[in-house]
């Protein structure tokens, strides 16, 4: 890894107003200098842009339009990054987080190897209930329709306390290599959010690159915190298409066949 990589840091807003402040304070306070702050605001009806403007100059806010879900902005993000910044690295995360003081340095000391195209951390709950237990440990994937949080809800006892491979770690905070993204592609935006990790890093598997866990760093993570704003949004339904989408992409014929009887039984079509 070359010294001093250039490092873009994209978070998605939707009327994220009440959160956006403790998340980008944190990333202000990273030990790791070389960074910009890219915030994609989806048309929020809030504060959020407001907020983000009035105390903070040097962070840049791209206003939609319309509301473009998770996959859509942050894909304008992690371009604009890659054409204005020239940015080796994007991070995505989400703006319902709280960012530990070494976690973008932290996060490059996982791109030992060039082989490695993606890095994440522990994430742990955060301001709710659930509060300090584990809330991804990485992502395990069975190669079918099983996708899911390595320590989810644990106690953290140092069982995950070692930095390894694995399939790939949650959407909630991710680093990746830009040369990577540039061979394989940025997030399909028809899974609008929701597994869109999991199908990216199926592509990532598929062209030989490696994913990293590294709990060397920690995020805190209000979970779901965005997504339960919009109570019109049907997680369940865009889950099920999601499934149905790296089916036919990645998955031989019979699972294929397989999936799309699943999803004409769901009743989402």
């Amino acid at each position: 890894m070359q010294p001093n990589p250039a490092v873009s840091i994209i978070i998605v807003t939707w009327n994220n107003e009440k959160d956006i402040l403790p998340c980008l304070k944190s990333l202000k306070n990273q030990d790791y200098t070389d960074i910009n702050i890219i915030v994609v605001d989806n048309a929020s009806s809030d504060n959020t842009v407001k907020v983000i403007r009035e105390n903070f100059e040097n962070i840049e806010v791209l206003q939609q339009d319309k509301n473009l879900f998770l996959t859509g902005a942050n894909n304008i993000g992690i371009e604009y990054a890659i054409n204005h910044h020239k940015a080796d690295y994007v991070v995505v995360l989400n703006p319902d987080t709280y960012a530990a003081d070494n976690l973008i340095s932290e996060l490059l000391n996982s791109f030992s190897d060039d082989d490695v195209g993606a890095a994440g951390p522990m994430v742990k709950f955060w301001k709710n209930k659930n509060e300090g237990l584990i809330n991804s440990a990485g992502i395990y994937f069975d190669g079918f329709m099983q996708a899911y949080d390595i320590g989810y809800m644990q106690k953290d006892e140092g069982q995950y306390n070692q930095r390894k491979e694995v399939f790939g770690v949650t959407g909630a905070c991710i680093m990746y290599k830009t040369q990577m993204l540039n061979e394989i592609g940025l997030y399909d935006n028809r899974i609008k959010m929701y597994l869109d990790e999991v199908e990216l890093f199926i592509r990532a598997k598929k062209m030989g690159w490696k994913v990293i866990f590294n709990p060397n760093t920690v995020i805190g993570h209000n979970y779901m915190q965005s997504t339960n704003k919009n109570s019109s949004f049907n997680r369940q339904k865009q889950v099920s298409k999601a499934w149905l989408i790296i089916a036919l992409k990645h998955y031989p014929f019979k699972s294929k066949l397989a999936m799309i009887q699943k999803y004409i039984k769901s009743n989402y079509l």
